[in-house]
């Protein structure tokens, strides 16, 4: 049975908390109920292929599940949209209607990280015999209280992506051009170098033209042709297939003895009254046919048997470019190329050097009959990019196991990624659950830890899990939390020059009073740490926020603290703030100066620092 498998690039997903915010670009479809997002609905546009049937033996949609919330398995329902939509606009409150199917699927923690089977053979019948028309799958979890992440084609792991695989009956169809050929010398010629094999004999011939004795066999018709040789010498010998008096790529074969025969394989691409011949190209002198081989009878010395398997192909017009490039310098020209209208956004996030090795693999692995299509070309180049592995953009996703840092081999933890990476490069992290139970030392100069959405580093042993040692270094985009309140920090820096930017920090829920929460911290900076910077963080749930030593400087800018003791502890340190605001529930106290702290700039003004910082709660105890 054939099985046709379609992918579903066009997805998203629609939340009741931002209805007018269209989510195509995230990494993942969200199904449920979200703190941030509230209800969300995914949707899926579902092109199907042209079958040559019109019932299907199965369906299924194939989902990678990435996150899921709540111990109860959550209960999801495929939908069938009603009305057209388009995934890149459409938004909550542009939604179309659908109705349920009758599937459902219980999704369950054993399923994270693993692809689920939904069986949706009844509705892609339903949509191939006209019953309704293909307006996609849009996915509700009717649980009303869990969450449900489905990977998406922007995930950029491959087998994470969504899929529909459908298996189908097909009946044959007879060929009603179906030219083939058959030609073979029984005589005992001797074929000098650069000489052509004359075929004595016509076998069965359709649509293929020969004439006795002669040595060139003409195609009558354009198509794809399948062609095999057989040689069979007395010498050493090298014979290729020509096309045209040009060599085949690919259809130089030989034997290093005598007395021995061999068979030639290749596909060729012909246009009508292209002439083949069968060439003594590159022996090392005249071969001649052995008609005697094995036995008394006259056997067959060489022989070419061909047939058409399929259409004639030509390359689109607008390759031509990407498939006469010769090296790499021509081949980013050709790729670059804005009428090809690639996406290049993977191969330009790569290193130069990366990006080489790439344009190496598009050249190296260029068919003979080159790149078809635009789509071809793209197909091969996401391979490129997610196979290589490039030492300034090193990727990781959790649990991941023998990984060498490409995207589609990332790295099980964070530390390989940092020991992979090249000094300014960047770690990407993946979505998923990072368990740390030993610390994560950041040592290495100008390297960027970047948390793609849905990264989250969980501790689960009394350390301090991330260590700043590399200068230069900025952190961006994670979410950390601990299983227990630990008295530790979460991040210490003893570098200068280090950003924390967009980072999610906070602890789990301890009964009040504050004064007896273990001292948990989000950011602890060393002594006489310089130039720190902390923008548009959010700290929540911990002792306190950030623990500032003494002769730290930097700034503080646009981050959101709220439910500690003290969000800043200010500790003879120089750092400014500005921007920062206090959520609910509120920090007992937002800044404190702590005794030592100068009384010069820039804490000399308190009404104005509390002014800069949305009217922080300001304890100065100097």
């Amino acid at each position: 049975m054939p099985t046709v498998t379609v992918g579903i690039p066009d997805t998203t997903f629609l939340s009741s908390a931002q209805p007018e915010q269209n989510f195509s670009f995230y990494p993942l479809m969200y199904v449920g109920n979200d703190p941030v997002f509230q209800e969300c609905i995914a949707l899926m546009e579902i092109e199907l292929p042209v079958l040559p049937v019109t019932s299907v033996d199965s369906a299924v949609l194939q989902l990678s599940v990435i996150v899921k919330t709540g111990t109860d398995p959550s209960p999801i329902v495929v939908n069938r949209v009603t009305d057209p939509f388009d995934a890149q606009t459409v938004t909550y409150n542009t939604r179309p209607g659908f109705v349920a199917t009758g599937t459902q699927i219980d999704i369950s923690t054993s399923d994270l990280y693993t692809v689920v089977n939904i069986d949706v053979t009844e509705l892609v019948n339903q949509w191939l015999d006209g019953t309704f028309e293909n307006h996609g799958i849009a996915l509700t979890n009717a649980d009303g209280v869990t969450l449900v992440q489905f990977g998406t084609n922007n995930i950029v792991y491959e087998p994470y992506f969504p899929r529909l695989v459908i298996t189908y009956s097909d009946t044959p169809v007879p060929p009603v051009d179906n030219p083939y050929g058959y030609v073979y010398n029984n005589g005992d010629q001797t074929i000098p170098v650069e000489g052509s094999i004359p075929f004595s004999h016509n076998g069965a011939l359709r649509g293929i033209t020969h004439t006795v004795n002669t040595d060139t066999i003409t195609v009558e018709s354009a198509g794809v042709y399948a062609v095999w040789y057989s040689v069979t010498g007395l010498e050493a010998n090298q014979f290729t297939l020509f096309q045209n008096d040009d060599p085949v790529p690919g259809s130089t074969y030989g034997t290093r003895e005598g007395n021995s025969s061999y068979t030639g394989f290749v596909i060729i691409n012909a246009a009508a009254g292209d002439v083949l011949t069968l060439r003594n190209h590159t022996s090392a002198g005249p071969v001649s046919l052995d008609n005697a081989a094995g036995g008394t009878q006259t056997g067959v010395g060489a022989s070419i048997m061909l047939f058409k398997i399929g259409s004639a192909v030509t390359p689109d017009p607008i390759l031509d470019e990407v498939n006469n490039a010769q090296n790499v310098t021509e081949m980013r020209a050709a790729i670059t190329n804005p009428q090809l209208g690639l996406d290049l956004t993977l191969f330009n996030s790569l290193s130069v050097t990366a990006q080489d090795i790439v344009l190496e693999e598009l050249l190296t692995g260029r068919p003979d009959f080159g790149y078809l299509t635009v789509a071809d070309l793209q197909a091969a180049l996401d391979t490129a990019v997610n196979e290589v592995v490039d030492t300034e953009n090193i990727r990781v996703r959790a649990g991941s196991t023998d990984g060498n840092g490409s995207i589609a081999r990332p790295f099980g933890s964070i530390t390989e990624g940092i020991n992979a990476v090249a000094p300014g490069g960047t770690v990407h992290i993946g979505s998923g659950i990072y368990e740390v139970t030993t610390q994560i030392n950041v040592n290495k100069t100008g390297i960027t830890l970047l948390g793609e959405p849905g990264a989250e580093i969980l501790l689960r042993a009394e350390i301090i899990p991330i260590l700043i040692t590399g200068s230069d270094v900025t952190v961006r985009g994670l979410t950390i939390t601990s299983d227990i309140p630990y008295e530790r920090e979460f991040i210490q820096i003893g570098a200068p020059n280090v950003k924390l930017i967009e980072n999610t920090v906070f602890g789990p829920e301890q009964p009040p009073p504050m004064d007896n929460w273990v001292v948990n911290r989000a950011v602890v900076s060393q002594v006489n740490t310089q130039n720190v910077l902390l923008e548009r963080n959010t700290f929540f749930s911990l002792r306190t926020g950030m623990y500032i030593n003494p002769g730290t400087t930097g700034e503080i800018r646009d981050n959101v603290v709220y439910n500690t003791k003290g969000g800043f502890l200010v500790d003879r340190a120089f750092t400014t703030f500005v921007g920062n605001s206090w959520g609910t529930p509120p920090n007992e106290f937002d800044i404190v100066l702590l005794p030592g702290t100068t009384t010069e700039p820039p804490y000399d003004d308190i009404e104005r620092l509390s002014q800069e910082n949305n009217n922080a709660n300001i304890s100065d105890q100097r």
